[in-house]
């Protein structure tokens, strides 16, 4: 144990991040000499944390809009933020979060970015888009930003689709593709349903071949280090953190997820029974508002 003395604003912001109790937070700050990385995951391996992956969420209000371009095989989402639920709620302020999501679908190249980013692009008579944002917080006099924005475009069969769960704080873009004549309908179909799932479930992978290697091997280290906590034997340690890699799978990859409407089947079993030849989840995207 290090002579590390944590301040209360460091404990305070781990726990925030972690929501584990004040003397855990203190100890770990303490054990990794203040480093609040080192300390998240310390927290992790001991079983002791329960929001970790919450600690990047923004807890703005605002809204979540989205657009699909006529072709249905492109859209586009984007985060408004306000400083109240009241003007979320306005006409106003709606109507701005949907001609934004249009402007990015117009203008943007696929991907998400930040949507700070977009400020000094030109966006109608003249004006900067941060100009408009502008306008309107002269108008309501309340403080707002566009803090993220995504666009994402199929090429061959398929859909892309959107889903905004009232009112307005969670969406989902998503897209299913297919082989070259596949139904455009039954493609709809799943992808509504799995819209649905994203939304409920907040994935973070559509399946584990997706995770980057090193976030695998870190999950593999906490893993083995909470079976260790947990006094295990050292030669069943692989074999129980496998279980609990597993698990992460289900927790983390969309297609490795129970599904929403029947834990019987899995979100894989769920698209290959679709009737879509070829069908699959080519991208999705989840924006929040906590």
């Amino acid at each position: 144990m290090s002579d590390y003395k944590p301040s209360a604003g460091e404990i305070k912001e781990l726990r925030e991040k972690t929501l584990a109790g004040f003397q855990d937070c203190k100890n770990a700050l303490v054990e990794t000499g203040g480093n609040l990385q080192d300390a998240i995951d310390l927290i992790r391996k001991k079983g002791l944390s329960v929001a970790a992956k919450k600690a990047h969420r923004d807890a703005s209000e605002g809204l979540i809009s989205a657009v699909i371009g006529d072709d249905g095989k492109s859209g586009a989402m984007i985060e408004l933020n306000c400083e109240s639920d009241f003007v979320a709620k306005t006409e106003q302020f709606q109507e701005l979060a949907k001609s934004l999501a249009g402007f990015v679908l117009l203008k943007c190249d696929n991907g998400e970015a930040d949507g700070t980013s977009l400020y000094d692009t030109d966006y109608a008579d003249g004006k900067t888009l941060k100009t408009m944002i502008d306008e309107l917080i002269g108008k309501i006099g309340e403080n707002m930003g566009l803090k993220k924005v995504v666009k994402y475009s199929l090429n061959g069969a398929g859909v892309v689709q959107s889903y905004i769960h009232p009112p307005g704080k969670v969406g989902v873009l998503i897209g299913i593709g297919g082989d070259e004549g596949a139904d455009t309908e039954k493609c709809k179909e799943l992808a509504h349903e799995l819209a649905l799932q994203v939304a409920f479930s907040d994935p973070s992978y559509i399946s584990p071949e997706d995770i980057p290697e090193a976030i695998l091997a870190k999950e593999r280290e906490i893993a083995e280090a909470k079976a260790r906590e947990q006094g295990k034997p050292e030669h069943i340690v692989p074999k129980i953190a496998e279980g609990m890699i597993r698990k992460y799978y289900e927790d983390e990859c969309l297609l490795e997820q129970a599904f929403a409407k029947d834990n019987n089947m899995s979100v894989k079993d769920v698209v290959s029974q679709s009737g879509i030849p070829g069908g699959k989840v080519t991208a999705f995207y989840r924006f929040a508002l906590k």
